[in-house]
């Protein structure tokens, strides 16, 4: 991915892991402020990790606020394919040349393995 940072939101466990992998990636990580005037403001897009398509009310209302705003938004499942997922994630970024993008997913999805799975191999 050519992804010049990524932002997560503070006091999610997902984003303690995502961090890490972040930072063992070599990737920049940020605090997403949501309570912000206008949070989306200087962000690219929206990457939303999910099993099973299922996505909790909370992380929808966040794919409301991209879509409202007319920002890209991007599903992952994680119980998917997984080469298939990680090639239209690297597609994804660049054709909606996103270098600023926020990682979101409910803190159940740490109990699943294909989310280590996942992102052992995402580069």
């Amino acid at each position: 991915m050519k992804l010049n940072k990524i932002l997560l939101r503070a006091n999610s466990k997902f984003s303690v892991v995502l961090n890490t992998w972040a930072t063992e990636k070599g990737y920049e990580t940020e605090d997403f402020d949501e309570k912000a005037e206008n949070p989306t403001e200087g962000v690219d897009g929206l990457v939303i990790f999910t099993q099973n398509q299922t996505i909790e009310r909370e992380i929808g209302d966040f794919r409301d606020l991209f879509d409202h705003k007319q920002k890209p938004v991007h599903k992952i499942d994680i119980n998917g394919t997984l080469m298939v997922g990680i090639s239209n994630l690297d597609l994804w970024v660049e054709r909606n040349k996103c270098k600023k993008v926020l990682f979101i997913g409910a803190d159940n999805l740490l109990e699943n393995m294909n989310l280590v799975r996942f992102m052992e191999h995402l580069k």
